[in-house]
């Protein structure tokens, strides 16, 4: 008798685990959002995407910056093609303050990614116009444009930030190399440089 009862308390164990684990297989059950440890993930915890639209937050400068392992669906892909530059140029103004800290931000990037080809007064003559050493078959790179020229200056900043974001002639998009944050503050810092010419 006391072996029955050990067998039917086992049996009803075991009936009760297939039945949980069927209900959690089935997300009859979902436990999982309050464990906090996941032995096997399966890549159910990333980054994900948020709604953030970068162009409608005039209102607070702090909540220009992007919230951290967020990616704004609308800047993964610039939409606008290099030579579709008319409806951008309209479109977008530089919604930053000119600042100490945005003037600053916008140096860093420069000397980061613009000296190469720019050069750190702007005018085209960077290290890879001058320095890169060419064989005799080779033509070598085209000059940059002068970005301190008088045609540089009366482009708005809007197709400015469209340049950097499609890209033009030979410069590449950097849309996946800098927030439209940067991208402004780069735009004042450049127009810092035409300042001082």
């Amino acid at each position: 008798m006391k072996r029955e009862v050990i067998v039917y308390l086992i049996l009803t164990f075991l009936t009760l685990i297939f039945i949980f684990l069927l209900c959690l297989n089935f997300g009859l059950i979902n436990i999982y959002k309050s464990f906090h440890l996941q032995i096997i993930a399966d890549m159910d915890n990333q980054n994900k995407l948020s709604q953030d639209n970068f162009y409608n937050i005039h209102k607070a400068f702090p909540k220009q910056f992007s919230v951290m392992n967020n990616y704004p669906k609308q800047s993964l892909f610039y939409p606008y093609e290099p030579q579709e530059f008319s409806e951008p140029e309209e479109k977008f103004t530089n919604p930053l303050p000119r600042t100490s800290f945005v003037l600053m931000r916008g140096k860093t990037l420069f000397h980061r990614f613009c000296i190469p080809c720019h050069d750190v007064n702007g005018k085209g003559n960077g290290p890879v116009v001058t320095q890169v050493v060419l064989k005799e078959d080779e033509e070598g790179f085209p000059p940059p444009k002068d970005l301190t020229s008088e045609t540089t200056k009366k482009l708005s900043d809007g197709r400015l930030f469209h340049i950097l974001s499609a890209g033009q002639n030979l410069m590449f998009s950097y849309h996946d190399k800098l927030t439209d944050f940067d991208k402004w503050a780069l735009i004042h810092y450049l127009r810092e440089l035409q300042i001082e010419k």
